[in-house]
């Protein structure tokens, strides 16, 4: 799973979740990790993510690419976790950091990234909004870049083990990585400069609720009504 992919759910895949504005998505996920790290209840830790997931299904995303997503802090958590010698208290990290992948990912893979960068951008003077553009496009070149050589590379080695040989061309594919970086920030930005940079990209601003907001509205309250009774 790679940045493209995150990219080409956030952009194609229809549903509803995907209909609701970006202020409303953002607020959503600005309440739940406001919820989740004010609270120790692991039931209420364990109902939210429950919930999380039931809006994943009924948004038809694909658990293929949303739990590993959720999985990876989890795995780092509980290595913090295994340090402290009360379990509730792991558990609560453990959870805290999956229900938190979880919103953070159902956001991304059902906002288009214009309309994210759009919105963080939106305080900001419009050359900070054109930097962040930049450098999100830059992110997906780049990574492009790296997976391809380092294919090659695994390619031309076969299935050969460990060896200072094989180290020491990985190493050298992450430096050519970089000078790469170099050049392409510099193409990239004459190739920006033709389109309007510091004269005000067009990056989309999604300031306006809608209908369907309704149900993450809903959704605030539902969940602020278990925080507090829980």
């Amino acid at each position: 799973m790679n940045l493209a992919t995150l990219d080409n759910l956030a952009v194609n895949h229809r549903c509803w979740l995907q209909r609701c504005s970006t202020l409303a998505k953002v607020l959503f996920a600005a309440a739940v990790l406001t919820f989740l790290l004010t609270t120790m209840s692991l039931p209420f830790i364990a109902g939210l993510a429950a919930l999380l997931l039931v809006i994943a299904l009924s948004n038809r995303l694909p658990l293929a690419v949303l739990l590993p997503l959720a999985l990876i802090p989890m795995i780092f958590a509980g290595i913090f976790a295994f340090s402290i010698r009360d379990w509730t208290v792991g558990l609560t990290v453990i959870g805290r950091a999956g229900t938190a992948a979880l919103i953070a990912a159902e956001v991304f893979m059902t906002t288009a990234p214009v309309h994210l960068l759009g919105l963080i951008s939106a305080p900001m003077p419009e050359i900070f909004g054109e930097l962040i553009y930049f450098t999100y496009r830059s992110l997906f070149l780049l990574a492009g870049s790296l997976d391809n050589t380092l294919k090659a590379v695994r390619l031309r080695r076969g299935t050969e083990k460990f060896s200072f040989a094989r180290v020491r061309a990985t190493a050298q594919v992450y430096g050519m990585t970089l000078v790469r970086a170099w050049d392409m920030a510099g193409r990239q930005y004459d190739l920006l400069r033709l389109r309007g940079l510091g004269q005000g990209l067009k990056i989309s601003r999604d300031w306006h609720l809608r209908s369907s907001d309704l149900i993450l509205l809903a959704a605030i309250l539902l969940i602020g009504m278990g925080w507090y009774f829980v």
